[in-house]
């Protein structure tokens, strides 16, 4: 079933690398479309996970930085305070238990049935040292992760807050998050605060 798998998605996708390392990008795209693969929705997703597993453990190295360094950012500055991170870093949805799947055939052992969740669930993947890590997050995590990421400052964190959370838990969970982020080793430095009247 693999030979087979592999000439189709040849036959589809002829190799345009040098490097066999970046030849299957297109892989999960084809398994969501080609039947008979189509028909089980969850080999796209562990085709795109170990895709993305690979582009973490490839990217970019970055010295992530202690909380001493947040600690040393004048406390007036943090609303407007703004977050670099690893360039490891990624977001997935998976709306299958396909994480549980992949786990278990990494390790040998008969995978669980595939399982769809009513919604899809956030995974963050990211790199520290030379070890892939991977964990599930609340939407509440992924909205403040996804602002973080894409340069709004600490202030504007918090508001991604606000459709979960009561506004008077926001300033400390977006504390937390920020201290678990770090404590991850996915901060790699803060980035100069916002001028007022200034992008």
């Amino acid at each position: 079933m693999f030979e087979n798998l592999g000439d189709a998605f040849i036959d589809a996708h002829p190799s345009v690398h040098r490097s066999i390392r970046w030849y299957g990008r297109e892989l999960a795209d084809f398994l969501a479309q080609q039947p008979p693969y189509a028909e089980q929705p969850i080999l796209a997703e562990i085709a795109l996970f170990e895709w993305t597993l690979s582009e973490v453990f490839d990217a970019a190295d970055a010295v992530p930085v202690g909380r001493d360094a947040l600690q040393a950012v004048d406390p007036g500055s943090w609303d407007r305070l703004r977050f670099e991170f690893h360039p490891s870093v990624r977001l997935l949805d998976l709306t299958w238990n396909t994480v549980a799947v992949w786990q278990a055939m990494s390790r040998d052992e008969d995978p669980p049935r595939p399982e769809a969740a009513e919604t899809p669930i956030p995974w963050l993947l990211w790199r520290r040292e030379l070890t892939n890590r991977f964990r599930s997050l609340d939407e509440a995590e992924c909205a403040a992760l996804e602002a973080a990421r894409s340069g709004e400052p600490f202030g504007e964190i918090c508001a991604a807050l606000r459709a979960w959370l009561p506004e008077e838990e926001i300033p400390l969970r977006a504390a937390t998050l920020i201290g678990t982020w770090t404590d991850s080793g996915m901060i790699t430095g803060p980035a100069r605060p916002l001028q007022e009247g200034r992008l």
